[in-house]
């Protein structure tokens, strides 16, 4: 009997320490993918403006049309090295129009930004205008 409560509680040991290990080894990933994506330079919109070399124009929503929204929704990007869009935020605008902008901005492509010749994550904003 005390021999199976042994092996019981080494079971349930080796059990519990195999899920710690895989919780501080997510961790670790998600250390690292934060740091690939963290922008190591901030770029003014019209250097950015010169680097793009895939644009795709945003989609005016239907549903603004009644309350014939417009305006310049200005948003945070932040570009990575392969110069593909890793993530934005809206500064400014109306979300159904600051939506349809980071729907249409999440395809643009950019030639990557180089610091002493290397590609780096960069942030910059983009601005987008709507017209109904």
């Amino acid at each position: 009997m005390l021999l199976s409560a042994a092996i019981l509680l080494g079971v349930l040991w080796w059990h519990w320490n195999r899920g710690w290990e895989d919780l501080e080894s997510g961790l670790q990933e998600d250390e690292k993918a934060t740091k690939e994506t963290r922008p190591q330079a901030h770029v003014p919109a019209d250097v950015m403006a010169k680097l793009v070399t895939h644009r795709v124009d945003p989609n005016y929503p239907e549903a603004a049309r009644p309350a014939n929204l417009q305006g310049v929704i200005v948003l945070d990007v932040v570009v990575g090295r392969d110069g593909s869009v890793l993530g934005m935020h809206a500064l400014n605008g109306p979300e159904m129009l600051a939506e349809a902008a980071m729907d249409a901005l999440r395809w643009w492509r950019f030639e990557p930004y180089r610091v002493d010749g290397q590609p780096v994550v960069v942030e910059t904003t983009v601005a987008v205008e709507f017209k109904p």
